[in-house]
């Protein structure tokens, strides 16, 4: 009671200015009026503002953790889609070279394959002669198919030039038509541009071009 009232005598509080000067000389009392003023719950508010702030940051985070693996889900799709493809692909033309004559017999009578090996001295005999360039070498050899038969209804023997695509896409028709040139100046004779194809993205038309839909 006693040093209560010496207080009170060395800071006698009339104003509110009384009170700041009194609370800045003697800053612990600061903190035990806060202790009086402020709620537990107040107290803890920047603690609780700072544990805010850190999950918003790793939420944040994690987004982007999640944005990324969304991202890399993508390219992995998308690459299983392109294997998915190159199978599908590849699956086709084995089952067209292996009953090529389902596919050509019914076009051609005594429809035969021509085997790549066997044609190419041909090939690079029209190289050395330079009726064709190293460059259209290279281009006719990734040829998928070369048929040889004799049209059903005129008897006249003919190549047909093959490209074979499960999805077709004009460029696979102009590739046709411009390995069928290329083969055309080895083999001086006929031959036909061909593609045969399950679907088409739409309705090509070519007069120069024999289109075969086949059945997957």
């Amino acid at each position: 009671m006693e040093r209560r009232e010496e207080v009170g005598k060395d800071y006698p509080i009339l104003t509110f200015a009384d009170i700041l000067r009194a609370l800045k000389e003697h800053p612990d009392w600061l903190e035990e009026l806060r202790k009086l003023i402020l709620t537990a719950e107040l107290l803890e508010l920047p603690k609780k503002v700072d544990e805010l702030l850190k999950r918003v940051e790793k939420l944040e985070h994690d987004v982007e953790i999640l944005k990324q693996d969304v991202e890399q889900l993508k390219k992995d799709v998308n690459y299983l889609k392109g294997e998915f493809g190159k199978f599908k692909g590849s699956d086709f033309e084995r089952k067209i070279r292996d009953k090529y004559y389902a596919y050509f017999g019914r076009l051609l009578k005594k429809a035969k394959i021509l085997q790549m090996e066997k044609l190419i001295d041909l090939i690079d005999e029209a190289e050395d002669k330079r009726e064709i360039s190293e460059t259209e070498r290279d281009y006719l050899l990734e040829l998928d198919l070369v048929v040889k038969g004799k049209i059903r209804k005129t008897g006249k023997e003919v190549v047909l030039a093959v490209e074979i695509s499960y999805s077709l896409y004009p460029e696979d028709v102009e590739r046709a038509k411009k390995r069928a040139e290329i083969l055309r100046k080895v083999l001086k004779t006929e031959v036909i541009p061909t593609v045969v194809y399950v679907e088409a993205k739409k309705e090509l038309k070519d007069e120069e071009v024999l289109f075969i839909s086949a059945k997957y």
